[in-house]
């Protein structure tokens, strides 16, 4: 099993906590909209800037569906910072660059993680020029691969606005969900990451505002069951 280091990016309060019930009501919101396309499959996370809380938001509703029963993995593709990649399996040499290299070789860079139904799919080692690897059609053989054995894929990609590998993803994607920071992430740039994802042709699935505060009130509201 892969294990995760002190930076956990899981959730692991309880379950009947307000995060707890924010994080399920994001992928149930996800759900439904998914459930509008012919395939909704392979979902790409992406922000417009880094340090938005991309990376948070894609484990935990990863898990979210796991524990749905559905055969789930998480791919980390930022292939410049891969902050999944440190954080769950910082170990780990191999990954999805092995596999677009070998094909066959591909099963092997997947890991189970603890959560059942939960696997992980970390960069393995960082290419020279990343754009030239998301570009080359290799990376669509991988993900035709990968959607034969898995219900569905999420794929953590660079902020949109700082680097073009995200755009060049999302072609290759069934839809994007763009991950706002609350008071920190511009109405322009959020625009801008938006014509970003229109041009590349998927569809926006959804958007989660990361970072917000609640006062006592409000989390209160949640405990009333």
């Amino acid at each position: 099993m892969a294990r995760l280091n002190k930076n956990k990016l899981f959730f692991e309060g309880k379950s009947k906590s307000f995060e707890a019930e924010k994080i399920r009501s994001a992928q149930v919101s996800i759900q439904f909209a998914l459930s509008t396309l012919n395939k909704a499959q392979t979902i790409m996370f992406t922000s417009a800037n880094k340090g938005e809380g991309k990376t948070f938001c894609i484990s935990n509703i990863a898990k979210e569906y796991a524990k749905l029963g559905k055969k789930v993995l998480l791919v980390d593709l930022d292939l410049h910072r891969p902050r999944l990649s440190q954080a769950i399996a910082p170990r780990e040499a191999g990954g999805i660059m092995l596999g677009v290299r070998d094909m066959s070789a591909l099963a092997n860079q997947i890991l189970p993680l603890t959560e059942e139904n939960l696997f992980f799919l970390p960069t393995g080692p960082l290419p020279s020029n990343p754009m030239e690897v998301v570009s080359s059609g290799l990376l669509a053989e991988v993900f035709t691969k990968l959607e034969g054995e898995f219900d569905m894929i999420f794929i953590d990609t660079p902020p949109l606005r700082v680097l073009s590998d995200g755009r060049m993803i999302a072609t290759l994607c069934d839809g994007v969900v763009l991950v706002v920071r609350n008071g920190m992430t511009k109405l322009n740039e959020v625009e801008e990451a938006k014509v970003y994802i229109e041009n590349a042709g998927v569809p926006i699935v959804g958007a989660i505002l990361n970072g917000q505060q609640y006062n006592k009130k409000e989390k209160n509201t949640y405990a009333y069951y």
